[in-house]
């Protein structure tokens, strides 16, 4: 290779890792604000009392991943509108953007409904009443607001495959903010007279506050993509409004895969939760710790992936399959770096981060010894979550559905239990992280091999 080569091939890494950076931050900004009311309705639970802390966790656990369910199904959206951008064909995207709305709107109820009515069996499973209570007012909050959430999302991943992500964070930012206080009126009781008021519900307060912002996060987005993004003839709601058979079938296609492999694999943590919860409410609290860190920590390389998968979606929409993979594996080199700084963090600063979440030693002394277990995987972590997105861009979802079902489910849980209860020296939730390490492993081997072929199948294709 020539020094003007290698010069040259600089140059186009550069060039790309700028353009990764560039939409990867607004997107980040979006995800972390997004975790970040799981994270609000935990921190101030855990205020209140080691009860409502494991309440709250364990509702969070429930509702987290079926809202990440419907983003996942919702997320198809971007690659299909990536595509269009990148074949000069924006205006093929309004015509598809009612269905993707009016499908989330759909998901969100009927996942709602099946919160609702369903999530409170669960509580059963927690020893303590008060916590079990706490945890049946909590979810069925939240569930008030998943309707508008599933609609948010078809609008903020319309936002983001068009190359406009900086709207969508500026009201992912107001909404969080917003967070705090509405938690706060229904946690603590807000009295404006001797008669008219809201009596103070605990840690349960949170899942109203949440509910409300979703609403909230749901009409400012619509406000700003119909000032900013609609076209004319889709400015009348009626029509914005209106299904089409064909959208609706391709986005169910595309994005069931993708939610059910996110759902896999979010849900794989709240099995594990409630595995644990006989060995008491200390251990739960201490393990819902960690997992809340790590679900920060996980925003960076999941934001990364969907920064990839747009770009690999505009590069096979211009008919450049070569740029596609080139994108694809220097999005897993990026990961990876962010994933050591991420270990490395956690690492150092682990017995502080446990002090955030709870004043609970015994809690804290659990949840430092966890995130120890959370910095080794996300080396593996960062690796399958950068292959995934760049695998959504190529629309190869079925497969990726299949690996993380196998890595996660049969691999990391089984092995998990065995470590946890069954091995000679049981290690308890320990043990359930190490399957984490071992099952998030399984995936990032698989998933890279499945981008290796996916994506010379793509070049070959035109040669």
């Amino acid at each position: 290779m020539t020094n003007t080569q290698i010069t040259t091939q600089v140059n186009t890494q550069s060039h790309y890792l700028k353009q990764l950076a560039k939409l990867t931050t607004p997107i980040l900004i979006t995800q972390l604000c997004q975790i970040g009311m799981a994270t609000i309705d935990t921190i101030m639970s855990g205020q209140v009392g080691t009860a409502d802390l494991a309440a709250i966790a364990i509702g969070s656990s429930l509702w987290t991943p079926i809202w990440l369910f419907v983003a996942g199904v919702m997320v198809a959206f971007t690659p299909q509108v990536a595509q269009l951008v990148g074949a000069n064909k924006k205006d093929r995207v309004a015509e598809i953007l009612g269905s993707a709305v009016f499908l989330g709107l759909s998901l969100g109820l009927l996942t709602g409904v099946l919160l609702y009515h369903f999530g409170p069996l669960l509580s059963y499973l927690l020893p303590d009443p008060k916590s079990a209570q706490l945890m049946r007012d909590y979810i069925q909050a939240v569930s008030w607001g998943l309707p508008a959430a599933g609609a948010f999302l078809a609008l903020r991943f319309h936002a983001e495959a068009m190359n406009e992500p900086v709207a969508v964070t500026r009201i992912m930012l107001t909404g969080l903010f917003l967070n705090v206080p509405a938690n706060a009126i229904f946690v603590y009781g807000w009295q404006i007279t001797d008669s008219i008021g809201i009596a103070p519900m605990g840690g349960a307060g949170c899942g109203y506050g949440t509910s409300l912002v979703f609403h909230f996060l749901f009409f400012a987005m619509l406000y700003d993509c119909y000032q900013k993004r609609l076209p004319a003839p889709l400015k009348k709601l009626s029509t914005f409004f209106r299904p089409q058979a064909t959208p609706l079938k391709s986005l169910l296609i595309l994005g069931l895969p993708i939610g059910a492999a996110i759902f896999f694999e979010v849900s794989f943590f709240s099995v594990i939760a409630l595995f644990l919860t006989p060995l008491g409410t200390t251990v739960v609290a201490g393990h819902q710790v960690a997992i809340n860190m790590t679900s920060l920590t996980f925003m960076i390389p999941l934001s990364v992936g969907m920064a990839i998968t747009v770009m690999v979606g505009q590069q096979l929409g211009r008919g450049q399959p070569e740029l596609a993979a080139k994108v694809s594996w220097l999005g897993v080199k990026a990961n990876l770096a962010l994933a050591l700084i991420n270990a490395s963090f956690i690492l150092l600063l682990a017995p502080y981060i446990a002090q955030v979440y709870s004043n609970d030693s015994e809690v804290v002394a659990i949840g430092a010894s966890l995130l120890v277990f959370a910095a080794v995987f996300q080396i593996s972590d960062a690796i399958q979550i950068a292959a995934a997105g760049a695998l959504r861009g190529y629309q190869d979802t079925m497969v990726v559905m299949v690996i993380t079902f196998c890595a996660y489910w049969l691999f990391g849980l089984g092995l998990g239990y065995y470590f946890a209860f069954a091995a000679p020296e049981p290690l308890g939730a320990k043990g359930f992280w190490l399957g984490i390490i071992l099952g998030l492993t399984a995936a990032a081997i698989m998933l890279s091999y499945r981008l290796y072929r996916v994506s010379r199948k793509a070049i070959q294709r035109i040669q």
